[in-house]
C-alpha cells in the first residue's frame, strides 16, 4: 500500500497539470502548453520509476530509452517555456538542438536494447542499475554500453540543470529591465517568480541526483523510504504547475524598434536638452505620472519622437529606468497628498489611485522601498511633526 501510493503520487499530479495545460489552450505554441510537455516528460519518467520499483525488469529494460528521453527532455522545454514567457519567439528548428541529447541518448538505448538477449537485460538492469556493481560493467559489451549510457544521462543532466536554470534566470532579467523600462507600473507584468520556480527546479535535480547516490537498491528494499522522494518530487511538480496557472497572458508586445545610433547622436547632440525639458514640462505640468496606465510610448506619440531615444535619455541622464523615473513623481506626489489635511481623510488606496500606482500593493512597497516607512506611518509622523511645530509656535507666543 505505501509502494502503490509512493509512486503513483507523482504520476497523479504529473498527469494532472499535463491535461490542465495542454489540453486547455488552443494555440498550439503558447508557453502553458510547453509547462504541458514538460509535465508529460514528468509523467513518463516516474511511471517508469513505477515499472522499475515493482521489478518489471523486462519491461523497464525495454522503456529505458523513454525515461532517458524524458528525464533529459525536461529542462530544454522548461527553458523553452521561459523563453516564451519573455516574448520571445523560437523556431522549432532552433528548439530541436536542445533535445538532441534526449534524441541520441534515446536512439543508441533503444538500439543496444533489442541488440542483447532476454538474460543481457535482466544483468543489467538488477546488477548495475539496482546493485551498482560495476565490475560487471564490461566496457567492450553492449551490456557495459547501456551502463554508460545511464551514467553518461546522469552527467548529461548535472550539466543541464546548471545550464537551463542559469539561462533561465538571465533571460528573465533582462526581460524584467525591458518591462521596466516599457511600463510605468510594472506590478504583474515582470518574470520575477522565474526565481521561485528556478528554486524548485534546483530542488527536484539535487534530490534526484541524491537519490541516485543513495542508489535504487536501496529504496527497493526499505520500501517506506520511498515517501520522501515521492513527496518531494510530487510537491515540487504541484508548486510548478500552480506557479504555471497563475500567469495570464496581459502582456503585449513590446515592439523593438531598430536603432539608428548615428541619428540618435544627433539628437543628442542638437536637441537632448530640448526633449529633456519636454520630458519634465510633462511630469511636472500635465502630471502624466497620475495615469495608472502610462507607458513609455504614450510621452513618445505626446511628444512626436521615437521610444528609444527616450528611454536612453531617461537612463544616461536621470541614471533611472522609466519606471522608476515615473515613480520618482509618484512618490512626491503621494507625499503631497499624504501631508495635506485636505485629503487626510482619504484611504492609502485613494492616495495610490490618485498618485498614478496601479495597486496599493504596489505604491505601498514602492514607497517603502523609497522612505523606509510604509505611507500610513510616514502620514502620522508628518502629523506628529506638524503637531510639534504648532505647539512650539504656541509656547513662543505665550512667553512673549
Amino acid at each position: 500500500m505505501i509502494k502503490a501510493i509512493a509512486l503513483l503520487t507523482p504520476i497523479y499530479v504529473s498527469f494532472f497539470w499535463c491535461s490542465v495545460f495542454i489540453f486547455s489552450q488552443k494555440e498550439q505554441r503558447h508557453p502553458k502548453n510547453y509547462l504541458g510537455y514538460l509535465m508529460l516528460m514528468a509523467l513518463l519518467l516516474y511511471i517508469s520509476h513505477a515499472i522499475f520499483f515493482n521489478n518489471l525488469y523486462i519491461v523497464y529494460s525495454y522503456i529505458e530509452s523513454i525515461y532517458f528521453f524524458s528525464m533529459l527532455s525536461m529542462y530544454p522545454l522548461y527553458y523553452i517555456y521561459i523563453l516564451l514567457r519573455s516574448g520571445k519567439s523560437i523556431s522549432v528548428k532552433s528548439q530541436l538542438k536542445h533535445f538532441l541529447p534526449a534524441i541520441i541518448l534515446f536512439t543508441l538505448s533503444l538500439t543496444s536494447t533489442f541488440l542483447i538477449s532476454s538474460d543481457d537485460r535482466i544483468l543489467y538492469v538488477k546488477d548495475i542499475l539496482m546493485d551498482k556493481n560495476l565490475k560487471v560493467l564490461n566496457m567492450y559489451s553492449l551490456t557495459g554500453l547501456k551502463g554508460i549510457f545511464f551514467f553518461t544521462a546522469r552527467l548529461i543532466l548535472v550539466v543541464q540543470v546548471i545550464f537551463y536554470a542559469s539561462s533561465g534566470i538571465k533571460t528573465a532579467n533582462e526581460f524584467n529591465k525591458k518591462v521596466a523600462n516599457y511600463y510605468s507600473n510594472i506590478e504583474g507584468r515582470t518574470l520575477q517568480w522565474v526565481r521561485d520556480l528556478n528554486i524548485a527546479i534546483l530542488i527536484v535535480a539535487v534530490a534526484s541526483i541524491s537519490f541516485s547516490f543513495i542508489g535504487r537498491s536501496y529504496f527497493s528494499k526499505h520500501e517506506i523510504s520511498l515517501l520522501i522522494p515521492s513527496f518531494i518530487f510530487s510537491s515540487v511538480l504541484f508548486y510548478i504547475g500552480f506557479k504555471g496557472n497563475q500567469q495570464t497572458d496581459q502582456l503585449e508586445k513590446m515592439i523593438e524598434e531598430n536603432d539608428n545610433q548615428e541619428e540618435f547622436a544627433a539628437i543628442k547632440s542638437e536637441h537632448e536638452e530640448k526633449l529633456k525639458s519636454q520630458i519634465i514640462k510633462q511630469f511636472e505640468m500635465d502630471k502624466v505620472h497620475t495615469n495608472p496606465d502610462l507607458r513609455i510610448t504614450t510621452i513618445s506619440e505626446k511628444l512626436g519622437t521615437n521610444r528609444t531615444y527616450i528611454s536612453r535619455l531617461i537612463n544616461e541622464e536621470f541614471g533611472m529606468n522609466f519606471n522608476e523615473f515615473v515613480n520618482k513623481y509618484r512618490l512626491t506626489e503621494a507625499k503631497e497628498l499624504l501631508c495635506s489635511k485636505n485629503h487626510n481623510i482619504y484611504t492609502m488606496e485613494h492616495i495610490a489611485e490618485m498618485a498614478g500606482f496601479g495597486s496599493a500593493a504596489s505604491f505601498s512597497r514602492v514607497f517603502k522601498e523609497s522612505e523606509g516607512l510604509t505611507p500610513g506611518n510616514y502620514r502620522n509622523k508628518m502629523q506628529n511633526n506638524s503637531h510639534n511645530t504648532n505647539d512650539e509656535k504656541k509656547e513662543i507666543s505665550s512667553d512673549r
